[in-house]
């Protein structure tokens, strides 16, 4: 009974793409977990153009950095319907209050974050574009969950704001795999990728859906 009272304030929701979670600089008050969607994380560049700098999937924790500062470090937007679960700081706390599992869950979160900045420096950010766009298919497949090798791609100039690329660049190389058939379209911007031809191309392992959750 105690907990369910604890959980009694936490909201669940499905948004439309498009919404915004927060802003960059907004004060923190709660921890959101993705059950299932995708959201970015969009910083301001100096240039005052914006960067994504992170895609969060299904059981993945947005919000954690806001933890230590009370301020949320980026802007939270879901890139397509995304379903939520909104933890409020006080109830994180009490949760994590005699819970060694949830603590072992944050701590988890974190070193898999510290991990996902490694691969998105050296996945996302060096290299030919081509090289690129393919690990970040393979990424996607990964955080979103996909099982069946199926990924409904980002928007182009999503795609061209993770990359750091022109859209141009992606667009031939997003084609370029559509003739090879790495990538067979199945629906509006949704496709089915060959995972085995995927992990020859990239040098990587067969995108898995390993991603830690707390939710």
């Amino acid at each position: 009974a105690d907990f369910d009272q604890i959980l009694e304030p936490i909201r669940r929701a499905v948004v439309p793409t498009g919404t915004i979670l927060y802003s960059e600089g907004e004060s923190a008050n709660a921890v959101y977990t993705v059950r299932w969607g995708l959201v970015k994380l969009v910083k301001q560049s100096p240039d005052g153009a914006p960067r994504i700098v992170r895609l969060l999937g299904t059981g993945a924790a947005v919000g954690l950095e806001a933890l230590k500062e009370g301020v949320y470090w980026h802007s939270a937007v879901a890139m397509r319907e995304t379903a939520l679960c909104r933890v409020p700081f006080g109830v994180l706390d009490r949760l994590q209050t005699g819970n060694a599992q949830m603590t072992d869950r944050l701590i988890l979160q974190w070193a898999r974050f510290m991990e996902y900045a490694d691969r998105w420096i050296t996945d996302l950010s060096t290299g030919p574009v081509k090289l690129r766009v393919q690990h970040l298919i393979a990424l996607l497949l990964e955080i979103t969950d996909s099982t069946t090798g199926e990924i409904e791609m980002p928007h182009v100039d999503d795609l061209a704001a993770i990359l750091g690329t022109s859209a141009e660049s992606v667009s031939r190389a997003m084609a370029e795999l559509k003739r090879a058939k790495v990538l067979n379209r199945v629906a509006p911007r949704t496709y089915r990728c060959d995972l085995e031809t995927l992990s020859r191309l990239t040098g990587l392992h067969s995108p898995s859906a390993d991603f830690a959750r707390i939710a």
